[in-house]
């Protein structure tokens, strides 16, 4: 049996690709446009998945091409908290679905999945300004960190970029053009 030498780079490329990930049942509520979750998923409360789809839909909305629940990016971050996310990165994105509840019982005297749309949307639109203007804080933090996971899993997705290619192997810095043009005219990147 020969060995096989895998390096780290690989190693992460490879189980961000091949993660799977469920959809779960939710009720449209028509009050105030909220798919609100009925259950639990890997990592992620029913009440979290509500939150974070939401927000993630808010971020990156349905127009001519899908959004962020069409991509179904949050289920990719539930599967994702337990195949690559360590102990302070699980606590990070815990971290900032409590603090959008709490901002919105704080703004709005309800809990977030009672707040009418526009309020969630300005809540949102909010938290991007103060989270880009004040960096320092743990809020500020933790909200650019989901906002850049968001993003990465949808920009990643087949649905939203049809000529995304993982590229597989390792980084080779020293690779001359004619390599570049035979790997080109095969359609591959090694």
């Amino acid at each position: 049996m020969s060995k096989v030498n895998i390096s780290r780079r690989l190693f992460i490329g490879a189980s961000v690709y091949f993660v799977t990930s469920p959809v779960w049942a939710s009720i449209f509520n028509t009050t105030n446009s909220l798919s609100v979750y009925s259950q639990s998923g890997r990592f992620f409360t029913a009440r979290e998945l509500t939150i974070l789809t939401d927000v993630a839909e808010i971020m990156i909305p349905r127009t001519e091409l899908p959004g962020a629940t069409d991509v179904n990016v949050i289920g990719v971050l539930d599967a994702l908290m337990l195949s690559w996310a360590g102990k302070e990165t699980k606590q990070r994105y815990k971290f900032i679905v409590k603090q959008i509840d709490l901002i919105s019982q704080s703004s709005f005297r309800v809990k977030y999945q009672s707040a009418s749309k526009s309020d969630r949307e300005s809540l949102i639109i909010e938290l991007d300004k103060q989270a880009f203007a004040e960096r320092a804080t743990e809020l500020s933090r933790s909200y650019r960190k989901l906002k850049e996971m968001i993003f990465h899993i949808f920009y990643t997705s087949e649905e939203a970029n049809p000529n995304f290619m993982l590229v597989p192997g390792t980084y080779r810095g020293d690779i001359i053009k004619e390599e570049v043009d035979a790997y080109n005219e095969k359609g591959r990147t090694v």
